[in-house]
């Protein structure tokens, strides 16, 4: 906690001090544990990522999705599609690019969701009474840990006993598997999960194409997407991070993880999932 405040601070001391009373009439709302159920309607759960195949939902689709539940990851947020809970990491890198992009109708759309707050981020004085354009209006917040990061003691496979002791593998996905695992979702959907690429849905988003422009350039520079390739503990892809999990965790638990599109790559071995509208 003592590292997150010195050394990963969002909000300088200098400014949160000021922006807690001035902001002291704004409403939240902290939402207990035993309290999250209170937003589950559905055995289904759409985990929704940042991949370009976001962008190929057609509204039929999304209403399905609406129809079920839903966890936005990061800036997914710029769907501007309501979802039933959110999980903002709030690394301070990506603090300007938050403040550009979370706000006025995209702000709005999650008014009613449940906000996924990771206790790190309160030693960096991230709080909707310090920065509260980092949060949707009147938020409703669910406090918990984040689960330590699994890592492999050498180039092997996955074991059942490395789920045992978390599923938060690389990048945000994990956060939202171990969400979904809290909650106890049958069905966990993978949307805009696309390994294939670097590029994300919102790459041409009028707030983002010119951050996204440096961006893609500097991993085109690099060749495959980051997570395809090992890195320091992290030996396993993410594709057969996907698999693992889905063979020697959820499906002994009665639960199942699908993909949202056919062309994926994580296609056959994981399923499609088919409780989709047929398109017309």
């Amino acid at each position: 906690m003592l590292w997150e405040f010195l050394k990963a601070r969002t909000v300088p001391v200098c400014e949160a001090l000021p922006a807690w009373f001035r902001n002291a009439s704004v409403p939240y709302t902290w939402i207990a544990r035993e309290r999250w159920a209170e937003h589950k309607t559905s055995d289904t759960l759409f985990v929704i990522g940042s991949g370009p195949s976001v962008n190929n939902l057609s509204e039929a689709q999304w209403q399905h999705i609406g129809e079920h539940d839903s966890i936005g990851l990061n800036f997914a947020f710029l769907t501007r599609r309501p979802m039933t809970y959110f999980y903002l990491g709030y690394e301070p890198s990506s603090k300007d690019s938050i403040l550009k992009a979370f706000s006025g109708e995209v702000r709005e759309a999650y008014r009613h969701t449940l906000w996924f707050l990771p206790t790190k981020v309160l030693p960096r004085l991230v709080h909707p009474r310090t920065i509260s354009e980092f949060f949707p209006p009147e938020p409703k917040l669910a406090l918990f840990d984040l689960p330590p990061g699994l890592t492999l003691d050498s180039d092997r496979a996955f074991t059942r006993e490395d789920f045992e002791f978390s599923l938060n593998y690389r990048g945000v996905m994990g956060v939202g598997l171990h969400l979904a695992d809290l909650m106890d979702y049958k069905n966990i959907v993978l949307v805009g999960v696309d390994l294939h690429t670097f590029h994300h849905f919102f790459d041409e988003d009028p707030v983002m194409v010119e951050e996204r422009k440096i961006y893609n350039a500097k991993m085109a520079a690099g060749g495959k997407f980051e997570s395809m390739l090992p890195k320091h503990s992290k030996f396993r892809r993410m594709d057969e991070y996907y698999y693992a999990l889905d063979e020697l965790y959820f499906c002994p638990r009665g639960r199942k993880l699908y993909i949202a599109n056919a062309d994926n790559m994580l296609a056959p071995k994981l399923p499609v999932y088919l409780g989709f509208p047929r398109l017309k």
